[in-house]
């Protein structure tokens, strides 16, 4: 799904306003929605998720934004917000 078409909410305008870099892994999915899990680590240590699920059309399902994921690397991180991620997209009916 191309990113243009993903509508988002405050959730992804509040995770997108502080500019630190981050690490992403996404998927289109077979009822052709779409997952998304973003994590970085602030220079205060705070590990943040961002995790988005959106249908076919582009319409977000669900977007998460943990401001302070604990006991988890960024990479433990965005693959535990994934595999959430793909439990919701995955339970969605194709439009």
């Amino acid at each position: 799904m191309a990113l243009e078409s993903r509508q988002r909410t405050k959730t992804y305008y509040e995770w997108a306003a502080i500019r630190v870099s981050y690490k992403s892994k996404s998927r289109d999915l077979p009822n052709g929605g779409f997952v998304e899990s973003c994590g970085r680590q602030l220079d205060n240590g705070l590990i943040q998720l961002f995790v988005g699920v959106y249908s076919a059309d582009g319409k977000p399902i669900t977007e998460d934004y943990t401001d302070n994921v604990q006991g988890m690397t960024v990479d433990q991180a965005i693959d535990w917000g994934f595999d959430r991620g793909l439990s919701v997209g995955n339970g969605q009916k194709p439009n």
